[in-house]
């Protein structure tokens, strides 16, 4: 998705949602990352609204397991940085 300045808390948090099955795809888990990593840096001291509120220190363990997650099974491990064709005849 590619979270900019211009996102919402809503929007950002909306990404999260959507990717909270990460586990298994790579894909899925870079956005969650992108996310939480978002709602890290621009928290506020507390957030509560309609009796939910949201833990901030469950987010920096949620992005450590994503940060390995990726690191393992992203999208260019195992891939080599350029390619070279060869017509075969």
């Amino acid at each position: 998705m590619g979270i900019s300045s211009t996102y919402t808390r809503a929007e950002v948090i909306a990404q999260y949602n959507d990717n909270l099955c990460w586990e298994g795809s790579s894909a899925k888990a870079v956005l969650a990352l992108e996310a939480v990593r978002w709602l890290l840096v621009n928290r506020p001291q507390n957030i509560s609204e309609s009796n939910r509120s949201l833990n901030y220190e469950s987010l920096i363990d949620e992005k450590k397991r994503l940060e390995e997650y990726v690191a393992i099974h992203g999208s260019s491990v195992g891939r080599s940085p350029f390619t070279q064709g060869r017509m075969l005849t």
